[in-house]
């Protein structure tokens, strides 16, 4: 059990973007997820400056004094994520993205961060279906999905994501930052990265890779099959650190 001191970290900003209409359905999930975190002390919610949904989808979390909206034009996501920093006050920052679930235990997470030093602390996390059942448990082994990241702010500071890609902006943040900052893992679940149907037709092999998976595991006995393999698998493979793949080297620029 957590004593007292290590409950009370409460130096968080969560950074959300929503920032197309496609994540409406999901975001009150996910901010439910955010705000029940005592860690958090700071909410950045981004959407798109247009958009008119917004205040009929947060509840009662829009009177939170945590809460902060920005309404920005559609821009690349690093360049997003990198406006929001400049409004963060809490010297750690955790991001999730409008359609993604937080698990419960972010705030282990955060102590995790503490007790061992570390500027990045990634979690693991669960594949989900679009109407959010759980149904796969993902390897997380050589990189942390973005909506499960921890990190100094101080951190993304010096190294803020790059503002021109539309893609795999956090793919080159990772590569670009190898040895040059302290990451750790830790291995729990908790994330639940929620795979849309539109996935189906994503331009990344990873996000097409989950999508097929995700679809295998929706049909009967193959579906509870699927869970408890990845599930076996994720335990026995499970580490504190990242793998870093030899086939990146070329990337680290």
């Amino acid at each position: 059990m957590l004593d007292e001191q290590e409950y009370n970290y409460k130096d968080v900003a969560a950074i959300i973007i929503a920032m197309t209409d496609g994540e409406q359905p999901f975001l009150p999930d996910t901010l439910k997820s955010v705000f029940s975190d005592p860690c958090i002390a700071q909410v950045i919610l981004c959407i798109e400056k247009h958009n008119t949904w917004l205040d009929a989808t947060l509840g009662t979390v829009k009177d939170d004094p945590k809460l902060e909206i920005i309404r920005l034009a559609l821009a690349p996501p690093g360049a997003i994520r990198n406006y929001a920093l400049s409004i963060v006050r809490m010297p750690w920052i955790a991001y999730c993205d409008g359609d993604d679930v937080w698990c419960q235990g972010k705030i282990l997470q955060r102590r995790y961060a503490h007790t061992t030093g570390s500027d990045f602390v990634g979690a693991d996390h669960y594949l989900t279906d679009e109407p959010g059942k759980i149904r796969a448990f993902a390897l997380a082994r050589y990189m942390p999905m973005l909506s499960s990241w921890m990190v100094r702010t101080e951190v993304m500071k010096k190294y803020p994501f790059n503002e021109t890609m539309f893609t795999a902006e956090d793919g080159q943040w990772w590569f670009r930052t190898e040895g040059l900052i302290r990451k750790a893992r830790y291995p729990k679940m908790l994330l639940k990265y929620r795979v849309r149907y539109s996935s189906l037709s994503s331009v990344t092999p990873s996000k097409r890779r989950k999508a097929k998976i995700v679809a295998l595991a929706a049909k009967p006995v193959l579906g509870t099959l699927i869970f408890l393999f990845t599930g076996c698998l994720w335990i026995l493979t499970r580490k504190k650190q990242y793998i870093w793949h030899k086939s990146w080297q070329h990337k680290k620029s």
